[in-house]
């Protein structure tokens, strides 16, 4: 089968995906974070709570408007909800809340009984006439808070119903039904906003702007908080650093390949980038279905390696002498497939890595590579038939390189600056934060801090799973778990039903003890001083003890109950659970199989390092494979020459991240995995391409060049986790090259 149908095959399907891309890419882009983490070894409890908890955070908006006085605060507050419902971006915005007060009324008279403060029940079973004393107290004072009269709630529980949290420090406010918090000398008043599941980030994030632009101009203050934000913030940045890279990138590229071709036939050299970077994207949407934004910021850095196929096959053309494109093409065939078939396994190997971005990313640069190889080897001798270099300025230099005396020096002097890089190996820091995955703008981070601060509102990425047979098993564990937090902080931290409501067995147990005061008048008698019949408060006593104790999910039903519903998950397959959230740092509890503590940063950092460490493994997996596939080609001389390249370079980047205080995390490592494998490809055309000597060096140069700048590049990114993977390519490009030059110089002959 000729090149030619092929040829034609090919270009129909890059022409179909550019097509398909160019509808469906849009549609799937990925921005959320939570798409690149690797996935836990979850069991269904704590894959429904960590649900819950993405929902909690990633959901909805919310934003605090400060002023100095409630009057102007409130004002502020209904201004923004108004223009975020016009804005036509939230699912709801919720900015009062205006209960039913006969539906709170009964609410609370249902509950009363069951979410009881231990210390109120202390007191009806060791003291009750002071109890008693104290509702009279309640009863005659005109300021005291209360939903309902003395006739509708003689025994005064109803006075203690939460219906927030104690960690929740909010209040609300009657007369327009808002929530909001006193906090240095302010009034913050709260706004929840809804998002759907799909929304538009650029809207979302100049509605921002403008809400603090206008909060700014009358003199007021507003702090937005809520994962949406940060998810935002990411894919505007990504997508602009994306696009300003491939220019650069390309901008480079092309400079360099006019001023080393001289002819307008150079533009060709970059279908082979165009075609790898289709079927990158073609390949990864139709594995995945998604692509994410973090894996295209780093694709970017691959227009330099796809543009090493064609630089290999037309250096004889620049820096030799005689050259035939498609007799060219047959001569650097086998040193081609070495490399694509290493190189290719190599990244086919870390398929096999649980992390969703190394999985895209190695899809994405093997489709790549091996795209950018076919376009070359199908496109381009066509388009090069009689073509002539000019004489240039690259290719004098490379000649007068490779025909040059060897200097004795060179060896010695390579081999001093690896062992000064290499001995920077014992100060590397091997750690990985998920910080470093996305630029966090300063603003957004005091923002979420500050909201912490003063709602209350705190926990971030930690909480506690609590777990159970029935529900109130699951309430004696919440009990059980606050007993072991009390000795590290306030129980007004914490947020857990265990605070809220007593379970049946307790419910029947003070029941009981109300049936033994109503035979007591004697106890109630401050209520009767008031005037209260002692038969009425009897009778009070006795119904209540009469009513049928509450279940939890019977409570959680109770209007009064909202601001609880979101810590309880239900019944997950034999298991019932619970969220508890503290708005202070979580200490380190004993262990206990009722409970699971998550901590979401450092649970993801060290599952990102298990990833690394595994990539590692992979990758010096492929390097084994790769040494039996070179000495069944070439020998075990040339072969382990050919492995030895990349090995010292990465152990010189290696040692000089440690000199630079880089940390090494999977980004890194990632980083060095690629340059290896760029190593590994500039050795085996240094070693096994049938070309000069200038050919040779002149085609790894320019590769070298085109690589190591388009990830260079990418050490410009915000995102210090992609600069860390640029740095690290671009050095090892620079290593690679310096030792592909020795190569090229001292090849040893072919046996």
């Amino acid at each position: 089968m000729t090149l030619k149908p092929f040829a034609r095959l090919y270009a129909l399907f890059c022409l179909a995906a550019v097509l398909l891309l160019c509808w469906q890419l849009p549609a799937r882009i990925q921005t959320g974070l939570d798409a690149l983490l690797p996935a836990a070894a979850y069991d269904a409890v704590m894959r429904a709570a960590d649900a819950a908890h993405e929902r909690q955070l990633n959901g909805q908006i919310v934003l605090a408007a400060g002023a100095d006085t409630p009057e102007a605060a409130f004002a502020a507050a209904a201004h923004i909800a108004g223009q975020w419902r016009q804005s036509g971006i939230f699912a709801a915005v919720d900015a009062a809340v205006a209960p039913d007060v006969a539906q709170l009324r009964e609410s609370a008279q249902a509950l009363g009984l069951a979410t009881l403060p231990p210390e109120q029940i202390r007191l009806l079973h060791d003291a009750p006439q002071d109890y008693f004393r104290q509702r009279a107290e309640d009863a005659l004072n005109p300021f005291a808070a209360t939903l309902l009269p003395l006739e509708q709630d003689w025994l005064g529980f109803a006075r203690f119903v939460e219906t927030r949290p104690a960690a929740f420090k909010v209040q609300w406010q009657p007369d327009n039904g808002m929530l909001f918090s006193e906090h240095g000398g302010k009034t913050w008043v709260w706004l929840r906003a809804r998002l759907p599941e799909r929304h538009d980030a650029a809207a979302l994030q100049q509605l921002i702007a403008q809400t603090r632009a206008f909060a700014a101009q009358n003199g007021q203050q507003v702090l937005a908080g809520g994962g949406a934000l940060f998810a935002a913030e990411a894919k505007t940045r990504a997508e602009s650093e994306s696009l300003w890279l491939s220019v650069c990138g390309l901008t480079f590229t092309v400079c360099l390949l006019w001023a080393s071709v001289r002819n307008r036939r150079a533009a060709w050299l970059l279908l082979p980038v165009g075609a790898g970077m289709v079927c990158g994207l073609a390949a990864v949407c139709a594995v995945f279905g998604k692509v994410h934004m973090l894996t295209i910021v780093i694709g970017t850095g691959l227009i330099g390696v796809l543009v090493d196929f064609p630089l290999h096959w037309l250096a004889p053309a620049l820096f030799g002498s005689t050259w035939s494109p498609h007799a060219g093409m047959r001569r650097v065939l086998p040193a081609f497939a070495v490399s694509l078939g290493v190189t290719a396994g190599g990244y086919a190997l870390l398929w096999f890595t649980p992390l969703p971005v190394l999985q895209q990313t190695a899809v994405f640069s093997a489709a790549a590579l091996c795209g950018a190889f076919a376009a070359t080897v199908c496109f381009l001798p066509p388009r090069f038939h009689g073509f002539q270099a000019r004489p240039t300025l690259p290719a004098r230099a490379v000649r007068w390189w490779a025909d040059a005396p060897r200097q004795r020096f060179a060896l010695p002097v390579l081999a001093a600056v690896w062992l000064l890089c290499a001995a920077g190996i014992g100060r590397g820091q091997w750690q990985d934060d998920i910080r470093n995955w996305v630029h966090a703008p300063p603003q957004l981070t005091d923002d979420a801090r500050r909201i912490a601060e003063i709602g209350g509102m705190g926990g971030g990425g930690q909480f506690i799973v609590v777990r159970a047979h029935s529900p109130d098993q699951l309430l004696e564990h919440n009990r059980r778990l606050l007993d072991a937090l009390s000795p590290h902080t306030d129980r007004a931290n914490v947020r857990s039903l265990g605070t809220w409501l007593h379970t049946v067995a307790e419910q029947h147990a003070l029941k009981q003890r109300l049936r033994e005061l109503a035979a007591q008048p004697d106890t109630f008698a401050p209520l009767t001083g008031l005037g209260v019949p002692e038969q009425t408060v009897r009778e009070a006593l006795l119904h209540t003890a009469a009513a049928p104790a509450l279940t939890l999910e019977h409570a959680l039903r109770q209007p009064a109950a909202e601001a609880w519903r979101d810590l309880y998950l239900g019944k997950i397959g034999n298991e019932y659970a619970s969220l508890v959230y503290l708005s202070a740092p979580m200490p380190a509890l004993p262990p206990d199989h009722h409970w699971q503590q998550v901590d979401k940063r450092s649970e993801l950092n060290r599952r990102f390092a298990d990833t690394r460490n595994r990539a590692a493994h992979l990758k010096l997996l492929s390097f084994a494979l790769a040494w039996l596939l070179l000495w069944r080609l070439f020998g075990g001389k040339r072969g382990s020459l050919m492995l030895a390249l990349p090995l010292a370079s990465a152990a010189a980047v290696l040692g000089l991240l440690g000199w630079l205080a880089i940390p090494v995390g999977i980004f890194a490592t990632f980083g060095l995995l690629l340059g290896s494998a760029v190593g590994l490809d500039y050795a085996a055309y240094a070693l096994t391409a049938p070309e000069s000597r200038a050919a040779r060096l002149g085609g790894i140069s320019l590769a070298a060049a085109t690589t190591g700048t388009s990830f260079a590049l990418l050490t410009a990114s915000s995102t210090p986790a992609v600069a860390a993977f640029g740095f690290t390519v671009a050095a090892s490009c620079a290593a690679n090259w310096l030792a592909a030059c020795l190569l090229v110089r001292h090849r040893p002959p072919a046996h």
